[in-house]
């Protein structure tokens, strides 16, 4: 149903001729046509394919200029290089700005887009024609905040994600010389974008993981560890990203309940995924090996991350007690049992603390998986139902092969778990079957 959503010109007509047709009302057709933020009078945007033809045109437009200058560039002088560089840079935005002005938003995009490229090709080559070169990660930041304006002006996503690949670029080559300080601002420009303009998974996606990297490697400068990681320095990079999933499930709660339907979109998607990054997470610290390379990992080189233990949970604690979803109680319950896993394990690292932190995870992920069963026979949610009966098939699977059996063992075990899966399948289909009885005799009355 997303790749709708790349297709709503198309959509507009066809709901159109379902309402010619007599398929659907008139209001029907609006219903379906408001989801996707379109009316019966018009479709709101250019056609599809009118926009990709035009993108290709005006990227082979752009590789004409390119390919002209390129075969004049010899006979140019440095300044007559230059100048045909930002003549050609200049044309092309203001073709767009021009679009811009008499209002066709998609063309203007594009011009502007092949503008922002010419941009990018225009800094490196008067870099290259005055030897400019001493520190080139300067080169991406400049053609990174060039784009950043009209991509704020134009609310457009695809400027926006060139903004935010080149951030990404400069990024991963400023390291080398100083920490990236300008990153949050790309991102946070794109968030914004996503939250206040239009929906964007990809470039929500993009931000959320770029701002992640960005703040471990932060860690890692403040530690002095970055051009040479010891080996042990998982163990903190590990606790620091959980801590700042857990800030982002956080925000997200507060946004379950917003007024605003992509609001919700977003923290949905940030809630299932979140649950998913989490469950492989217990998944893979279900084993005591993992406790005890993680525990010495962690006295070796996370420990001045326990200072910040109190301060984080507080925080995640303050922003779900915000709300009154039902979900709150777990996320503060996670933050404070991270937190105790982790004094525990600098305070006190016992011998048998692994056995115990391990005994402790699959007892969790046991419960957890009950409880999906559970909310998804009470709620009527087959995804739940099933993901619960995955997770404990998954347990049992873990756990077996973390031990030595022979054939006949193993044959037992997938035995078993076939029946489950059979049991399961069983039930939802006399759920589904119950419904439709109560569907129809409602219908009756």
């Amino acid at each position: 149903m997303r790749l709708l959503r790349f297709f709503r010109g198309e959509l507009a007509d066809e709901v159109r001729g379902w309402v010619a047709e007599g398929l659907i009302t008139t209001e029907q057709g609006e219903q379906i046509l408001a989801r996707y933020g379109l009316s019966l009078e018009g479709s709101g945007r250019t056609p599809l394919a009118y926009r990709v033809l035009t993108a290709l045109a005006i990227v082979f437009a752009g590789a004409a200029v390119l390919l002209l200058l390129s075969h004049n560039w010899d006979e140019l002088s440095r300044a007559g290089r230059m100048a045909g560089l930002i003549a050609a840079t200049g044309l092309v935005n203001a073709l767009g700005f021009r679009q811009w002005v008499r209002g066709h938003r998609d063309q203007a995009v594009l011009w502007l887009f092949a503008g922002g490229i010419l941009y990018g090709a225009s800094i490196m080559l008067i870099a290259q024609i005055y030897h400019l070169g001493e520190h080139f990660p300067d080169g991406l930041l400049l053609w990174a905040l060039g784009i950043l304006p009209l991509a704020w002006l134009t609310t457009s996503r695809l400027l926006h994600a060139l903004q935010l690949l080149l951030a990404a670029l400069w990024m991963m080559t400023q390291w080398r010389y100083g920490l990236p300080w300008l990153l949050p601002l790309f991102a946070g420009a794109a968030l914004y974008q996503v939250l206040y303009r239009s929906h964007s998974g990809v470039l929500r996606d993009a931000a959320l993981v770029l701002l992640l990297i960005w703040a471990n490697g932060l860690y890692a400068w403040s530690m002095g560890h970055y051009f040479s990681p010891p080996s042990g320095i998982w163990a903190a990079h590990l606790v620091l990203t959980a801590w700042l999933v857990l800030l982002v499930r956080g925000l997200t709660l507060t946004q379950l309940d917003h007024p605003l339907r992509g609001r919700r979109a977003h923290a949905q998607w940030a809630t299932h995924w979140l649950m998913r990054l989490a469950l492989l997470g217990l998944l893979v610290f279900s084993y005591v090996g993992a406790w005890d390379e993680f525990i010495k990992a962690w006295l070796r080189h996370g420990l001045p991350l326990q200072w910040w233990l109190p301060l984080v949970w507080l925080l995640v604690a303050a922003l779900a007690w915000q709300t009154r979803m039902p979900e709150r109680s777990a996320i503060i319950a996670s933050a404070a049992g991270l937190t105790l896993v982790l004094l525990l394990v600098t305070f006190w690292p016992f011998e048998g603390l692994a056995l115990w932190l391990a005994v402790g995870i699959n007892l969790l992920l046991l419960g957890l998986g009950i409880a999906m069963i559970r909310q998804g026979m009470q709620r009527g949610v087959s995804s739940r139902f099933y993901g619960g009966v995955v997770l404990l098939l998954l347990l049992v699977m873990l756990r077996y092969l973390s031990l030595i059996g022979d054939y006949l063992s193993s044959a037992l075990m997938f035995a078993v778990a076939g029946v489950i899966l059979f049991l399961a399948a069983r039930y939802w289909q006399r759920h589904d079957r119950r419904n439709d009885r109560l569907q129809e005799s409602a219908d009756v009355e």
